[in-house]
């Protein structure tokens, strides 16, 4: 029995020893036992690898229907998956306002890296959406190919000109393709209280092609805390509000209307951050 026992340990060791996963996994696990710093670090970084590798693995796949959104549908499913498993999990509310039929502006609050994980959650539910995002994801080798064909959408947010002339042709596929664009109008991730202040370039392609308006908010990460490097257990609350048509507006209607959507966006995240609360943990 002795003998037995020597046996199966020594097998198990060298597994242990011969697998480089089986390793890291151990280590993330210790880590994480011993500290929550470790356990920030280390689910960043996992979630943030492994919706990398989902989005990688497929390009030859896509290759067969380049630049369609529905390409990213089970990638998507797969990060969902992974980011349930370290504790996070998305409640949706407010699919009876989408529209399928009508192409337009999709606006959404933004607070993380991982917010990438959120878009393939409301992939499911729109179906037609696609991310707009700066140009320097592109040269991020291979994930700028793989988002290339799902449809994403690049800009040079340093170029003006070469930013407009990109959404001057998204508006047309707006019409032409019925798609939604996902767009952040606040420019850059923060976990502030407050929404920063939209820019006004998602509200000009809205109105250029006379299409909907489509607010989203998405409740505060409140597991995910960057200044103490902490990163727990919790509900997003996601809430699709209903279009805001545009037909009719002109560009002298592009204030009013930026403001409109801030004010809109701004009450619902309080509410539903303050919901939200409740469920985290960290």
């Amino acid at each position: 029995m002795a003998m037995l026992m020597d046996g199966i340990i020594i097998s198990l060791m060298n597994v242990f020893l011969n697998s480089l996963t089986l390793q890291v996994a151990v280590a993330l696990v210790v880590g994480s036992l011993l500290s929550s710093r470790f356990k920030y670090h280390a689910k960043l970084f996992v979630i943030i690898l492994m919706s990398f590798l989902v989005l990688v693995v497929p390009i030859p796949l896509f290759l067969f229907k380049p630049r369609w959104p529905l390409n990213a549908l089970v990638p998507g499913i797969v990060a969902c998956t992974i980011i349930k498993l370290f504790g996070v999990e998305y409640e949706i509310r407010g699919q009876e306002n989408i529209n399928v039929r009508n192409g337009g502006v999709v606006l959404l609050n933004h607070q993380s890296a991982i917010d990438i994980v959120m878009l393939s959650r409301l992939l499911r539910e729109f179906r037609n959406i696609v991310p707009v995002v700066k140009k320097e994801l592109f040269y991020v080798l291979p994930f700028g190919i793989a988002s290339y064909l799902v449809g994403v959408v690049f800009i040079d947010r340093k170029n003006t000109a070469s930013a407009k002339d990109v959404m001057k042709r998204e508006a047309v596929a707006i019409t032409k393709d019925h798609l939604k664009l996902a767009i952040f109008p606040e420019g850059t991730r923060h976990d502030h209280d407050t929404l920063l202040p939209f820019k006004k370039g998602s509200f000009h392609v809205a109105v250029d092609s006379q299409s909907i308006i489509q607010p989203v908010v998405v409740s505060k990460y409140h597991f995910l805390d960057h200044k103490r490097k902490r990163f727990g257990r919790g509900r997003v609350i996601i809430n699709i509000l209903p279009e805001i048509p545009t037909k009719g507006m002109t560009k002298a209607d592009v204030n009013e209307l930026t403001e409109r959507c801030q004010k809109l966006m701004q009450a619902e995240f309080d509410a539903l951050s303050a919901e939200a609360k409740q469920y985290c943990h960290n």
